[in-house]
């Protein structure tokens, strides 16, 4: 099962850790998030919403270490794997190379978010992709997120997550505020 969602803009970093922050919420184990966008994208500060929700303080982009594991304090023996395909050969990926994936997602307590993931064959179940963009040249914080799910479970909480997402940027937008 395939699910996808009409983009969602941002205007500025507080609007990218609101997204992360929603997400962080319905991640379980097993899940792949593959980020995909341009250097500079937002890819890293996503990763880093997402897991300072989940009590991880001290999150950087693994580029020269292509992978940091990071117990999630907020859900005791949940680990999150963040790994960096930046610097890896352009062609894809697959779980059988010497990145331990097909482990992580085998384990259940672990999410493995994947930066540079286009480099990758990922997996067709238990996967969202976030495809993100700078649209605005004329303000460089503006982010344009897109969301694809892959599986049932991964559609159904990507789905709820969706939906809290366009309500946080609904109330904002009332408040005044540019998410």
């Amino acid at each position: 099962m395939t699910c996808g969602f009409p983009d969602i803009p941002v205007d500025d970093g507080e609007g990218t850790k609101m997204i992360g922050g929603i997400l962080a919420a319905e991640i379980y184990g097993g899940l792949a998030v593959v980020l995909t966008g341009p250097l500079g994208s937002g890819k890293t500060a996503l990763v880093k919403a997402a897991a300072g929700a989940l009590g991880i303080e001290s999150v950087k982009s693994p580029t020269f270490a292509t992978e940091a594991v990071h117990r999630a304090f907020a859900a005791p023996g949940f680990d999150i794997v963040h790994a960096d395909l930046y610097r890896l050969d352009s062609g894809q990926i697959g779980l059988d190379t010497e990145l331990r994936f097909e482990e992580y997602l085998s384990d259940r307590r672990a999410v493995l978010f994947v930066e540079w993931g286009e480099r990758w064959n990922a997996p067709k179940t238990d996967c969202w992709r976030v495809d993100i963009s700078s649209p605005d040249p004329s303000n460089p914080d503006a982010r344009l997120f897109g969301f694809r799910a892959f599986g049932a479970e991964a559609s159904r909480r990507l789905a709820k997550a969706y939906g809290r997402m366009l309500d946080a940027l609904a109330e904002s937008q009332i408040r005044g505020e540019n998410p």
